[in-house]
């Protein structure tokens, strides 16, 4: 009889395996550095809450991960494993601010709750495509909220969904999750493929 442990299924372990993976020590930490002039105090978006747009107040700062993955298959192994890659440079942009940072990096972005910006990454390094990436803030309080309310099953879950509807989401904790950028290798052709050209 075989062993419970050994049935699982081969994307089951791979998943596993992929999960297991630690991730690289932040490498460096930078501040968003304004593309407008005049900011003060870190307030990237002042010229637009000036010009009439619904930003609130500065609520403060906040950290943003930027990591950088390629997409390994080994010969011997059946699926690719996403493996985090070093040293790749990436530009940072968003609506008031701009980054430059070599991953694994932090960068300090300005925090405005419900009105907080799309996030984009471009980074470039030898030997790969440009990779892209986007992100944006999503409803903190409503998550911890969902989250909280699951283990209440259905009608725990609906209760919190009337309660949070019933709320003022502007009044409401805004995050950022990490920047994860693919990285992919050009595809070269191979002497077969270029023959029948």
């Amino acid at each position: 009889m075989r062993s419970p442990y050994f049935m699982l299924s081969a994307p089951v372990l791979a998943l596993l395996l992929v999960g297991c993976q630690s991730t690289k020590p932040i490498a460096m930490s930078v501040n968003a550095t304004p593309t407008a002039s005049g900011i003060k105090n870190g307030d990237m978006l002042a010229p637009q809450r000036a010009s009439g747009q619904d930003i609130p107040q500065l609520r403060g700062q906040e950290m943003v991960t930027i990591r950088t993955y390629e997409n390994i298959k080994k010969p011997d192994v059946q699926f690719a494993t996403l493996t985090e890659i070093e040293g790749v440079t990436c530009e940072i942009e968003s609506d008031g601010y701009k980054a430059t940072v070599k991953t694994p990096a932090e960068v300090r972005v300005p925090n405005y709750g419900y009105a907080s910006r799309l996030i984009s990454a471009r980074c470039n390094a030898p030997g790969y495509k440009p990779g892209f990436e986007s992100v944006k803030a999503y409803n903190k309080t409503g998550e911890q909220r969902m989250n909280s309310a699951s283990g209440g099953g259905l009608a725990g879950v609906v209760l919190v969904a009337m309660i949070h509807a019933a709320t003022d989401e502007k009044k409401h904790e805004f995050a950022y999750p990490p920047l994860k950028v693919t990285m992919t290798k050009p595809v070269v052709a191979s002497a077969k493929q270029v023959a029948r050209k």
